[in-house]
């Protein structure tokens, strides 16, 4: 009996084991299931709280934006205008507030505005007087973690009774490509220190690339204008020479008293230019420095003969690949002025030297250099006449004893280099060779040269 017993208590305590006991693929969906429960909750929950805070910001903005636009409403308005800015006004041009521990950026635009419907400035019917009301921009923004939120109230205020004439003149801004389309928002910063009081006026430009801006005070050649667009260039005018050292292309703008006045400013996209440095044979030369030059004209030299002054002017390496990398480039012709010591730089392969680079174009140029060490005679083939390159020209070189016996024909360059790629490689001695040159519609060319380390010489072919 007390057998029995043991027996059906051991059984007991098995199956309940059994039913404590998880196995783990159990235990692993278990805790999967809760993660995925507790991952929606979760990110349900954190958005619910970011749409929550976001909308009280924007809730804070806009009462703030309005507050800033109550404050113009209820100043005279020959006082709605912005420090530094046109019209002149005592309004900050930008602030920054905390509310509800947010900081917001506030920024207070006021402009003249000459309305069509009495007729443009300059245009048919000529509107006399420009300045028919002023508009007014309030723009609240906010933002972390690289987002940036917005609230913009605008607002227009007219003057009592009929419209005068505040004084000045119209000063209006068109940013263009070169193709002659206008380029819509780009920021631009207009700053006159000898203006009284002084102007710092940022704007936009709009779907045409046009500012205009009434009320400006008349001055001569003093109004800095500066514009800036994400992908294209950024430029800056110049005070006009001698107080730049050169004829500036982009001069700082003028405004005469009761006139309108353009000014035109000419904006690109930016591309890029990828560099190699080879051998003539191909093969690639690292680390060599040198001079690159060229992209937008900023202007003209005052000596005679006028020499262009570039944008960019900067000396320059190839890396252990022989490869350089350039970005942000403004379009326009480079030219490479060699300063690797121990090479000389011969030309390029296509596009051919100088090369240009577009707007927005990623441009491959490859950098031909020779060993001023080695013995070595590049040869250029061109027409007497026309001073152009001569391609498919035989050019044959060699020795008294034939050792050296070698015949290239030249590309489009018109030009060829001894000796050439070969396996194994060709020696030249330093020695006197004898050059045959020929080619279809020319009269051949026969002479000696002398070889020591790196020779260059050119050979002119009279047309038949």
């Amino acid at each position: 009996m007390q057998k029995s017993k043991c027996k059906i208590r051991e059984s007991l305590r098995d199956k309940l084991d059994i039913k404590k006991g998880f196995s783990i693929l159990e235990v692993v969906a278990t805790v999967f299931i809760f993660s995925i429960v507790t991952i929606s909750i979760y990110g349900s929950f954190s958005g619910g709280l970011r749409s929550l805070a976001q909308s009280k910001h924007r809730i804070a903005a806009t009462q703030l934006a309005n507050e800033k636009m109550e404050v113009i409403r209820n100043l005279p308005y020959s006082q709605v205008g912005t420090e530094s800015g046109v019209p002149s006004g005592s309004l900050l041009q930008e602030e920054t507030v905390w509310r509800s521990n947010q900081k917001f950026n506030v920024r207070t635009t006021i402009v003249y505005v000459d309305d069509s419907l009495d007729g443009i400035e300059g245009g048919e019917p000529d509107d006399e007087i420009p300045l028919d009301y002023k508009e007014a921009r309030v723009e609240v923004d906010w933002g972390s973690g690289g987002s940036t939120n917005n609230v913009v109230l605008v607002s227009r205020f007219v003057p009592d009774g009929v419209e005068t004439d505040s004084g000045g003149g119209t000063l209006r801004l068109n940013v263009i490509d070169s193709t002659g389309e206008g380029v819509s928002g780009v920021s631009t910063h207009i700053v006159n220190n000898s203006t009284d009081p002084a102007i710092d006026l940022p704007e936009e430009t709009d779907s045409s690339g046009s500012i205009l801006l009434p009320g400006m005070p008349a001055a001569d050649r003093t109004y800095e204008i500066s514009v800036s667009k994400n992908e294209y260039e950024s430029i800056s005018t110049l005070p006009p020479y001698p107080t730049t050292s050169y004829a500036p292309t982009d001069i700082h703008g003028s405004v005469v008293e009761g006139a309108l006045n353009s000014k035109v400013i000419i904006l690109d996209k930016v591309g890029a230019i990828n560099i190699t440095t080879r051998d003539l044979n191909g093969n690639v030369v690292p680390n060599m420095n040198f001079n690159l030059e060229g992209g937008r004209i900023l202007g003209l030299t005052m000596t005679s003969p006028k020499v262009s002054v570039f944008g960019y002017d900067q000396d320059v390496a190839t890396d252990s690949g022989g490869n350089l990398s350039l970005s942000a480039m403004s379009p326009g012709n480079y030219t490479v002025s060699f300063v690797g010591p121990g090479y000389t730089l011969i030309g390029t392969e296509a596009p051919l030297f100088p090369f240009y680079l577009y707007p927005a174009q990623v441009l491959s140029v490859t950098l031909l250099v020779a060993d001023n060490s080695v013995n070595s005679l590049i040869v250029t083939v061109k027409n007497s006449l026309s001073d152009d390159s001569v391609s498919g020209a035989s050019v044959r070189l060699y020795n008294g004893d034939l050792s050296f016996d070698e015949t290239l024909t030249t590309g489009t360059s018109g030009r060829v280099y001894f000796p050439p790629n070969e396996d194994p490689p060709l020696v030249m001695n330093a020695e006197q060779f004898t050059l045959e040159v020929s080619a279809d519609g020319y009269e051949p060319f026969s002479g000696t040269i002398d070889v020591n380390q790196l020779v260059q010489t050119e050979v002119s072919l009279m047309p038949i």
